[in-house]
């Protein structure tokens, strides 16, 4: 009957661990915020750009084609990058910044039209698609 009773002791005392720990457990890692990885971040940023190239392009797709991202480089300390892209007539690329949230989800992404480098020159976009040095 004793032993019966440090048996019980010993399970009710046992459970009561159990359940602290498991509360403790499930605090812990509900304060914790999801860490955002870079390549997260870097993912999300492409989606985003294909997604919405046609949207983003200063410059209109022509005859009858549609804007698609053919590359993207990503500076994410800048949070910046280039981005080249073409309707199956036209090539362009651009430089574009953006901005994410705590989720790392693109809260917004502008595509820079300016003036581009080339060979050390400073050509504008128009004068650069309509010669022979680009």
């Amino acid at each position: 009957m004793k032993i019966s009773k440090y048996i019980l002791v010993f399970m009710v005392l046992s459970l009561i661990i159990f359940l602290i720990l498991q509360v403790n457990i499930e605090n812990k890692t509900d304060s914790i915020p999801p860490q955002n990885t870079t390549v997260d971040i870097k993912q999300n940023v492409e989606n985003y750009l294909r997604e919405n190239i046609s949207k983003l392009s200063p410059i209109k797709a022509v005859l009858g084609g549609t804007w698609y991202v053919v590359s993207i480089t990503t500076d994410l300390e800048k949070n910046s990058g280039t981005v080249t892209y073409e309707d199956g007539h036209i090539q362009e690329t651009k430089t574009f910044s953006y901005t994410t949230n705590d989720k790392g989800e693109v809260v917004s992404l502008v595509i820079i039209d300016s003036p581009i480098v080339f060979r050390g020159l400073f050509l504008c976009t128009f004068i650069c698609k309509h010669t022979l040095f680009c």
